[in-house]
This record gives structure tokens, sequence and C-alpha cells, in this order.
């Protein structure tokens, strides 16, 4: 089973203008016709890469992001 990393939308926010599908370069994200809800589509076509959190007027568009410590670096 594949899982993504997809980012969140928070639909209490989101007043379904649409840009973050127009803008969303691979197509994952698109409106329902009936309702104008933003979902993922295309899930697997996320690249995670920011545009629809960058271009989303309400803010309602985040990508969460894991910060990972470097291990110690080796004595050469």
């Amino acid at each position: 089973m594949e899982t993504w990393q997809l980012p969140t939308i928070n639909i209490e926010k989101c007043t379904h203008c649409g840009i973050c599908e127009v803008y969303c370069p691979t197509g994952a994200i698109r409106l329902d016709s009936e309702t104008r809800m933003p979902y993922f589509a295309a899930p697997a076509a996320c690249a995670y890469c920011g545009i629809c959190e960058e271009v989303c007027p309400a803010g309602a568009v985040e990508l969460e992001y894991l910060i990972l410590p470097l291990p110690p670096a080796e004595d050469a």
C-alpha cells in the first residue's frame, strides 16, 4: 500500500475560490463540481511543491515538514 504526504486543506478557512486548483502544476487538486470543495483527485501526482500553500488567499492550505537532525559527523 502506497501512502503520500499531502498538504492539509482546512475546509473551515477555505473560501472555495479554486486558486489552488488553477495553480497546481500536477493537477493533484480539484474542486468538486457541486460543492466547490477542494480535494486530492490525484494524490500520487502531488509533488508537495508548496504552490497551493503560497497562492491560497485564505491560508487554508498548509504543508507540514519534518525536520530531522543530522547524524553526528565522524572524525576523519
